[in-house]
Formats: C-alpha cells, structure tokens, sequence
C-alpha cells in the first residue's frame, strides 16, 4: 500500500531530524534526506519545496516542543514560575542543542513563515505572561514588556554558553555540572527581580523594564 502524503512527510521530518542530530544543520541536504528516507530525490522538495523550507518544519516543531514543554510549568507563586519556567527553557535547550541552534538560525529559515512565527510567539508567550504576573503588568496595549525579553534573552544566553562549556570554565571553582550552574544563575536573576518588584523599591531601571 503506498504511503499517505503526510506519511510521507513525516519520514522526511524524521530523517531530517536525524540528519541534524548527527551531522548538524549545515550538513543536511535535500538529497541526504531523502536518500535517509529511501524516497525519491524529489520528494523533499514537492513538500517543502527548498531546504529552507525543510529546516523552517523542523524549526517550527523545535518551537512547539519547547511550547508544550514550558506549558507543562505550574507554580502558584509568581516568581516560582518565572524561575521554573527559566530552568524548563535551559533544560530543553541542553537536551536538544541541534535542534536549538536551528531554532534560532533565521537566516537558514523562512523567517516569515506563518507558522513558525506562531509557534514562537507560543514558546516565548509563557515567559511574558510570566513576567507580567510577577510584575502586576497588561500585556495587551504594549505588547511584550522588556523584562520578559531580558529574561528570554539571558536564560538563552545560558543555554549557549553552557553548551559550549564557556559557562562553566569561567565560573570560579569551575563548575562540574553546566545544567545546575545555569539553573543556578536563572533562579538568582528572578530572585534580584521578583524581590525588587514585590518590596516595592523606588528601583527607576526595574520599573522601566517591567513595561
């Protein structure tokens, strides 16, 4: 029985995922992945149309996995989500680091593509509605505040430096283990934060960035 059009799709996400994983993205090809799949040369292209294409699916899935991976995150206190949700984002980032690379590699992707824009704003939507719960803030009328960025911006930072081993090198005694350091540093940030915020301090740089 030949296979469905979305079987057939399927497999070349799954060999395309597996091409990722073992040689990274630079070295994924329309070819190599249809040659993993044992499909024709042209089939990858009739479904994603260019590699672009191909890496924008895979992309978009990395996007809604770490969405349903952070919505997993419950915390009755404010502040405890935002640092549970820091420590799930370092997490996913260090148990998928193709994957992650990818994820936030536009210029391989069609930046502008309708689902993938989508599935961003799902995954980084936790960290704002967050942010705005921590900080007593409406999203609505200003859409995201800075403080939900800056707080994106350093558990991702610590996603990559402990990657790459920088983050624990430069960490004196140096670091055994990457994870803890980064969770570590994620949960300080918050605690600076959310203590700022809730002790009602005159802190002119935390009000501004809450907005």
């Amino acid at each position: 029985m030949a296979a469905t059009r979305p079987q057939v799709r399927e497999a070349l996400l799954a060999a395309a995922r597996a091409e990722l994983v073992e040689h990274g993205r630079a070295a994924i090809s329309l070819r190599a992945v249809a040659r993993r799949a044992g499909l024709s040369h042209a089939s990858p292209k009739y479904h994603f149309g260019d590699r672009s294409g191909l890496l924008t699916a895979i992309a978009t899935e990395g996007f809604q996995g770490l969405a349903r991976h952070l919505s997993q995150v419950h915390e009755s206190d404010a502040q405890q989500q935002l640092a549970a949700l820091g420590r799930g984002y370092i997490d996913f980032g260090l148990s998928h680091p193709a994957l992650f690379e990818l994820m936030f590699a536009p210029g391989e992707l069609h930046a502008t593509d309708p689902e993938l824009i989508a599935a961003q704003q799902q995954a980084i939507g936790s960290l704002t509605t967050a942010v705005s719960r921590l900080a007593g803030i409406d999203t609505t009328p200003s859409g995201t505040p800075k403080l939900a960025l800056i707080s994106w911006a350093l558990v991702h930072g610590l996603v990559v430096l402990a990657r790459d081993g920088a983050l624990q090198a430069a960490a004196t005694p140096p670091a055994t283990s990457a994870a803890e350091l980064a969770h570590s540093l994620a949960d300080l940030f918050t605690q600076y934060v959310g203590d700022d915020l809730a002790g009602g301090k005159t802190n002119r740089v935390t009000e501004t960035i809450a907005q």
